[in-house]
């Protein structure tokens, strides 16, 4: 179909809307509410446009294009209506900017400077609401522009659905039912709604001023381990491309911020893989609590715990591999060294939101603190590191070796690859699995195995999809329009291509994984092993 964009003739081969056959094309309409994973909400009116011939101005994000349409993107008439929009979103909006952690890639911010857009054009309509702190989640409904992103993800993605739209008008907001706070809800602090988020309404809890004094205190040992999947992400936050491998800068850009030491979380997710490998390889003999599901994922375990319990007994004992390094640093790597466990403080660098809550659990109480990708980023800036002009780096050992089967952890389907290439050659039977990612997609498997529409021995599952290189803690996309999936497949393929180029493959041939074994644990089956490396499951249902 030939369309005329600012007087220029293009033709487009597909149906498409405006906003898109624009940014094919090169020609930017800036716009709040759009994500592409999500589709239109057609909210927050930034993307207006005119098509001749209609009345008004419609929304790019949603308007379809036609064959001889005439659209007119860029004349004063669109300039002003959008920079209005924007002076009536800034008029009730929280001007604290300087010290906003959203300061650098706040989409508001961008196009009000874009637009030359003032705050004072209009007077501020409802007092500011008060900053809100649950679940490890801040809300600050005073920089919310209600452009339901948040809302969408929740409900549609994550089908978890404790968002919405309270009140109408001035006095509309989003939060949840009744007004309540998160952690009153089924909220399993995935974080999507923050990762969705294009303010600084949503970000998640951090405590930097804690990480600086342990940092300062020279009686503490600090150490820091990472995971799989964000080493392929924290250089976006330093201008590097999408899904760039930047895990030698990382870890010397951690010990150049004064980390006594830098552990790779890959090595134990190898030791991960052997215990619920051998969890997974007794449940087939003996037939019993099939399908095993995986427990790594901290937002699905959240899910099981307050909508499914009696999905309990299926879930692997096994804890994640967080939970197990930190098991393992404040006895094996503590008694090696001669350290005091107490004077130890282990931080992990986590891809998720719902890490920070799983250090809560009473059953995870060897890890200290956890830095989600996003906190990072701006830790390393305040500490003026320039993570892309580090020098390369190694992990420390004795916490440093680890397969090509660790580091597919970062990704959907990577526990699922990673357990059967360990124990494929010890199974009693043909084995059935399965992997899903996203809350929703895991909402119909339950239903479909629950009415025995399906029938596995194994499913693994990651409460957002595409699994950690898209978790709730990862970068924001700063590009025009956010694309969060697209750069979970960059990431994704990074790390594929990663696996393909290590040396070990198999966890179960990772030399530190035996060692461990060999000297400290005994076995995977072992009364040490399962006092440090399993977890227990608590009934969460919330009754009406």
């Amino acid at each position: 179909m030939k369309v005329m964009i600012n007087q220029q003739p293009y033709e487009f081969n597909q149906p498409q809307t405006i906003l898109s056959a624009c940014t094919a094309v090169g020609i930017q309409i800036p716009t709040l509410c759009y994500e592409k994973s999500i589709g239109a909400i057609a909210s927050c009116r930034v993307c207006l446009v005119k098509v001749v011939g209609r009345r008004g101005f419609v929304t790019a994000c949603n308007t379809q294009i036609a064959d001889g349409m005439q659209i007119i993107t860029n004349d004063a008439e669109v300039f002003n209506a959008r920079k209005n929009i924007l002076e009536l979103l800034l008029a009730d909006h929280r001007l604290d900017c300087l010290s906003c952690s959203r300061a650098e890639d706040c989409r508001l911010k961008r196009f009000a400077t874009q637009y030359g857009a003032k705050q004072t054009t209009y007077e501020r309509s409802q007092p500011l609401p008060a900053i809100s702190k649950d679940n490890h989640i801040i809300r600050d409904n005073g920089k919310c522009i209600r452009c339901g992103r948040c809302v969408k993800v929740c409900h549609d993605m994550q089908q978890v659905g404790v968002l919405g739209t309270l009140g109408r008008g001035f006095e509309g907001k989003i939060g949840c039912a009744f007004d309540e706070g998160l952690s009153s809800t089924n909220c399993i602090a995935c974080g999507q709604c923050v990762a969705h988020c294009p303010t600084g309404a949503l970000v998640e809890d951090s405590n930097l001023p804690l990480l600086l004094a342990k940092l300062s205190d020279p009686t503490i040992h600090c150490v820091i381990a990472t995971a799989p999947s964000v080493r392929v992400t924290l250089g976006e936050g330093f201008g590097l491309p999408t899904g760039s491998n930047v895990q030698g800068k990382m870890v010397s850009a951690l010990r150049q911020a004064g980390f006594d030491k830098v552990f790779d979380l890959d090595f134990a997710a190898d030791l991960t893989v052997m215990q619920e490998g051998h969890e997974l390889l007794e449940r087939l003999r003996s037939g019993k609590n099939l399908p095993q599901f995986t427990s790594c994922c901290p937002g699905w375990v959240n899910y099981v715990e307050q909508v499914h319990p009696e999905l309990i007994p299926h879930l692997s004992t096994a804890k994640s591999p967080m939970g197990m390094l930190g098991a393992v640093i404040k006895t094996y790597y503590a008694q090696q060294f001669g350290l005091d466990p107490q004077k130890i403080f282990t931080v992990m660098l986590m891809p998720c939101i719902a890490k920070c809550d799983e250090i809560t659990r009473d059953e995870i109480q060897d890890v200290d603190m956890v830095l989600t990708s996003r906190v990072a980023i701006r830790f390393l800036k305040q500490q003026g590191i320039n993570l892309a002009a580090m020098p390369e780096g190694e992990f420390d050992n004795p916490l440093a070796i680890s397969s090509g089967a660790g580091l597919m952890f970062g990704t959907s389907g990577g526990v699922c690859e990673a357990t059967l290439r360990t124990i494929k050659d010890q199974l009693p039977r043909p084995l059935k699995s399965i992997v899903v990612s996203g809350i929703a997609n895991a909402e119909k498997l339950i239903q479909q195995i629950k009415a025995k529409e399906v029938d596995y021995d194994f499913v693994e599952v990651m409460a957002c999809v595409g699994g950690c290189v898209n978790g709730g803690g990862q970068p924001s996309d700063t590009g025009l329009i956010q694309d969060n999936r697209g750069n979970a497949q960059k990431r994704a393929e990074t790390i594929k291509e990663m696996d393909r180029y290590q040396d070990l493959r198999k966890s179960s041939d990772n030399p530190a994984i035996q060692q461990l074994y060999r000297d400290y644990l005994g076995s995977p089956d072992s009364k040490l092993a399962e006092e440090l490396l399993h977890t227990r499951f608590h009934n969460r249902k919330k009754t009406p």
